[in-house]
């Protein structure tokens, strides 16, 4: 997909149902400066969407630049996350 960091090595977990949707959102972000990605606890959206929008062409070293945030609810959950994120994206 466009803009994706070469660095980086995208793998989705296909039994995680916003994996499906990959290429929806991914239209979506090309379209519209803002979306709202709603589903189940445990669909994927907070381990999958950083990853869909790196493939989108956004965040650090892609094509577009800027930042990708996520947001939780306690800081030891969003600190969690961010390095599950990591690790899968095989960054520190």
């Amino acid at each position: 997909m466009p803009g994706t960091p070469s660095n980086l090595r995208l793998q989705f977990d296909p039994a995680l149902p916003v994996s499906h949707h990959r290429e929806d959102i991914v239209r979506a972000l090309e379209t519209h400066r803002v979306i709202i990605v709603a589903g189940a606890t445990g669909s994927g959206k907070s381990t999958q969407l950083p990853k869909i929008c790196l493939t989108a062409g956004r965040g650090p070293g892609s094509s577009q630049g800027g930042i990708i945030g996520h947001t939780q609810p306690r800081r030891i959950a969003a600190r969690a996350l961010a390095a599950r994120i990591a690790h899968e994206l095989g960054s520190r």
